[in-house]
């Protein structure tokens, strides 16, 4: 190997200061690292948004779906449209009503949830 190749790594500083410091030791980045123990738990308050996103966002779809759906059997291809489109926005707003009454549930430590290694005894063949 080159021994000039080998320095200019072991001195190279990470392009992205924010992926770097978002690494768990012996894992990598929570966002691309899909195993348990390098999540990170989420704030009260994350957790919190989080929950009302996702039913913002849920009911947003439901709404588009439903709207398309009348939209194309009173207007065809523009009702298609103008269905969708106030159907997205009421399932928005449905989502949003709808989570400000829902509280989620405490934050897991994902770490905590880690499956051991388990060692599994092959059965014996019967003869």
């Amino acid at each position: 190997m080159n021994p000039t190749l080998i320095a200019a790594v072991e001195d190279t500083q990470p392009v992205d200061g924010d992926l770097a410091e978002q690494a768990v030791p012996g894992h990598g980045v929570p966002s691309q690292d899909p195993s348990p123990a390098a999540q990170q738990t989420l704030t009260p308050a994350e957790s919190d948004r989080e929950s009302k996103s996702a039913l913002m966002g849920g009911g947003m779809m439901a709404g588009a779906a439903a709207g398309a759906a009348v939209g194309v059997a009173l207007g065809g291809p523009v009702g298609v449209f103008v269905g969708g489109t106030a159907g997205a926005i009421a399932g928005a707003l449905g989502g949003a009503a709808v989570g400000q009454v829902v509280q989620p549930e405490a934050p897991a430590d994902p770490a905590s949830e880690a499956t051991k290694p388990v060692y599994v005894e092959k059965p014996k063949a019967q003869v």
